[in-house]
């Protein structure tokens, strides 16, 4: 264990206590105050994970830019899922809140750097259209707000196929978004502008220009509908463009729930060539309790890898939440991964001579919390 990962560890199983602690205070906060000039909100979101590889001869991750995990560097990895989060939500006026959201995870240099997700100022023109401005998350999937806040999700992570597709996940942007609601019914339309710069593993900084897109959500009951469409300049592909797209469906009655989307991505390389890749997954499970098991099926297809390797996978999860207590799980996965041909799919730092294809299955234990 780093000790990069060795503090976060520690801040996690303290941090829980820490919110119990002013859960039971009875002295008043600041917000709470006559004489503050505004409301303030702080919550905070972490996880503690560790997941195991089989596979020795390469890293089993869940980010993209995470430079190593679970198999080749570590037989039990806890980089793979564990962060802290806070967020700061600031109602300045009735028409006028602010956001900032700072996220301690495992990233690109090795290390738990704290990053700004989030900084935001919205405006709500009326009580339906409002604009924002800022650092905002791009709505691309259907947890993309959630997909950091493991105890928001049922399963351990959201599946690796389709949500590594898209690396670009929030932008310096400016978006404008319309809620219409009837009796039954709410549906949030909102079209984005922006930029964003990210680096990658191998310590380079992409621009991605002209960021745009339009994402639609319908929720009715305990059923949600999720569409999306993005597309971007990017400064290492030739030509720029890149284009991504995805629908996504949920049912949650309450007893039992079941999800699935689909995904696109559209690319090219330095080499003007062309990549195209789709992906999946389906969910599902039960409540019974305190515990709701759950089964999953996704898989990551190459469409178009002209002159490289292709990037392909198919997988079988299955897994457990437990809720322990009120803002707290334990969750157990398995995961059982098959690559594809010639592929080494989504596991990265691939020792040399390793060989692509085979199958890898890789066990997650982990907890969540929120206060």
């Amino acid at each position: 264990m780093t000790a990069y990962s060795a503090r976060l560890t520690t801040l996690a199983l303290l941090l829980p206590l820490a919110a119990d602690s002013l859960a039971d205070s009875d002295q008043p906060s600041a917000s709470t105050s006559a004489a503050a000039p505004a409301a303030l909100a702080l919550n905070g979101f972490g996880t503690l994970g560790f997941a195991r590889s089989n596979e020795n001869g390469a890293d089993f991750v869940f980010d993209n830019l995470q430079p190593k995990g679970a198999g080749r560097s570590h037989e039990w990895a806890n980089d793979v899922d564990s962060r802290l989060g806070l967020q700061l939500t600031a109602n300045l006026n009735t028409s006028l809140s602010a956001v900032l959201q700072i996220v301690s995870e495992y990233r690109w240099d090795g290390t738990y750097t704290p990053m700004v997700n989030w900084a935001n100022l919205r405006y709500a023109i009326t009580p339906a259209l409002s604009v924002r401005v800022g650092r905002i998350a791009l709505d691309s999937f259907m947890a993309s707000d959630s997909r950091k806040i493991g105890y928001s999700n049922i399963t351990a992570r959201p599946p690796t196929e389709v949500y590594r597709l898209l690396v670009l996940r929030d932008a310096d942007a400016i978006d404008a978004t319309y809620r219409y609601s009837d009796r039954d019914f709410v549906n949030t339309v909102s079209v984005l502008y922006g930029q964003r710069t990210v680096t990658n593993t191998r310590s380079v900084n992409v621009h991605s220009t002209d960021v745009a897109g339009v994402f639609e959500r319908f929720e009715q009951g305990p059923l949600t509908l999720h569409a999306a469409y993005q597309q971007r300049r990017v400064d290492n592909q030739n030509p720029p463009l890149g284009k991504f797209m995805s629908l996504g469906a949920a049912w949650d009655p309450g007893p039992w729930f079941a999800s699935a989307e689909w995904v696109k991505a559209i690319n090219f390389n330095a080499a003007n060539l062309k990549i195209i890749r789709a992906a999946w997954y389906l969910n599902g499970g039960v409540r019974l309790g305190d515990f709701s098991p759950y089964v999953t099926l996704s898989e990551l297809k190459p469409i178009s890898e002209t002159g490289q390797a292709p990037v392909g996978q198919h997988t079988y999860a299955a897994g457990v939440r437990w809720d322990v207590r009120r803002n707290v799980d334990v969750k157990f996965q398995w995961d059982h991964i098959r690559l594809n041909d010639h592929s080494f799919g989504t596991l990265q730092n691939i020792a040399p001579g390793t060989r692509p294809g085979g199958k890898v299955n890789v066990v997650s234990l982990l907890t969540d919390f929120v206060f």
